[in-house]
């Protein structure tokens, strides 16, 4: 039997835990939440911080795993890569982890292999983001480089409103730099990827959803991706294939966040991260294209031969569920079976009591709704349905 480790116990991690146990595999998780709710279900578990490199090796060598992943989230893959090149494991080099991870090294990285991408300077503080911005001009972007899940991204119109901008990228970075960049006004799309043996042998492109400025958080997701020609489309593959290998991801699955600029004409890469997509992409993926991309992505760790034929064209989507203010929920309304039709999944990560917050992050989710439809655009406007028809009771 074959050892797995994952790293994080989170909502997010859950599929993973489930199907490696369904493999046939034995898991052991880790979480620096004792409560996390992947800690029961696993076979082994144990509370480490999922950033502590020392820490998690330990459990690695102490249950010999043949390989680790992570879902959904940026923090534990640089710890992933360390296990990996200190064990000789299949998967990520701490060095390609590292760039994935980090903002500011993503952007040098692709500088450096002429990718296309917006036009940034690293900053340290407010006069240093001025300056930038009479280089990079207005509206732009302050970011974080060392979070995930939207934390710590702000777009700014005006010099006046740099100042709480940088105020809040420090609040989600441990490090003492920021990655400033310029906006990019145009058509927001995403890419779903596989790579096997150095070579980026998939590009699923997606439609997003992205919440109003000035957080921005990608609040839905849909496949195919029509909104352009196939020979378009084969062009940004290409890039983010060029991308993909740029970085260094030679295995394993990529998150990508592109732009379409409008100005040019030209796809410029947001992010790219080295791990599985959050907000429900997994599961579209899965009923999209009859793909298992979780189950591809724990046979990558254990460096096993993949599976990435596509065998369906199924048109879906998905919207996360929020609340529209910070406080208690107080009540639930939940929509009725009969309305449910066209539902593929939908799930409330709450319950009455719990607190909630304003969607600020993607962490602040609380549940999902994922629909099929003859076509993206019904799939959409199903999953809206849905989602219309959940209502939150919050006391502030």
């Amino acid at each position: 039997m074959k050892t797995v480790l994952i790293v994080g116990a989170g909502f997010g991690q859950l599929p993973a835990i489930k199907i490696a146990k369904e493999m046939g595999l034995k898991v052991v998780a880790v979480d620096q939440r004792a409560d996390a709710p992947g800690m029961p279900i696993a076979d082994y578990a144990y509370t480490v911080d999922t950033t502590d490199f020392e820490g998690v090796l330990t459990i690695a060598k102490k249950h010999q795993i043949d390989g680790l992943l992570t879902l959904q989230s940026d923090s534990p893959v640089p710890t992933i890569g360390y296990v990996n090149d200190t064990l000789g494991l299949a998967g990520v080099s701490l060095e390609t982890a590292l760039d994935c991870s980090n903002k500011i090294r993503m952007r040098k990285r692709l500088e450096k292999y002429q990718c296309n991408q917006p036009r940034f300077s690293v900053i340290k503080d407010l006069q240093q983001a001025l300056e930038a911005s009479k280089l990079i001009g207005f509206p732009l972007i302050v970011k974080a480089p060392d979070s995930s899940g939207s934390r710590g991204v702000v777009k700014v119109n005006n010099s006046e409103g740099l100042s709480e901008a940088i105020d809040e990228a420090f609040l989600h970075t441990k490090g003492e730099e920021l990655l400033v960049e310029e906006y990019i006004k145009g058509l927001e799309l995403g890419a779903q990827t596989f790579s096997e043996n150095g070579i980026c042998k998939l590009v699923l492109l997606h439609n997003d959803i992205i919440s109003p400025p000035p957080f921005m958080i990608p609040v839905g997701h849909s496949f195919p991706f029509i909104q352009m020609d196939e020979s378009e489309v084969e062009g940004i593959k290409e890039d983010i294939a060029k991308a993909i290998e740029a970085l260094g991801i030679s295995s394993g699955p990529s998150n990508v966040d592109l732009i379409l600029d409008e100005r040019t004409g030209k796809m410029k890469v947001i992010e790219i991260g080295a791990r599985i997509g959050a907000t429900c992409l997994p599961e579209l993926v899965y009923y999209h294209t009859g793909l298992n991309w979780v189950k591809e992505t724990i046979k990558s760790a254990l460096g096993q031969p993949l599976s990435l034929d596509i065998v369906k064209n199924q048109p879906v989507a998905a919207f996360i569920v929020s609340s529209e203010v910070d406080g208690v929920i107080k009540a639930i309304d939940f929509p009725k079976e009969e309305n449910l039709k066209a539902c593929l999944e939908v799930e409330l990560t709450v319950a009455k009591g719990d607190k909630v917050s304003k969607l600020r992050k993607g962490t602040d989710r609380i549940g999902k709704v994922i629909c099929l439809g003859e076509s993206v655009s019904e799939a959409e406007e199903n999953a809206r349905e849905i989602l219309d028809q959940i209502k939150f009771s919050v006391i502030e």
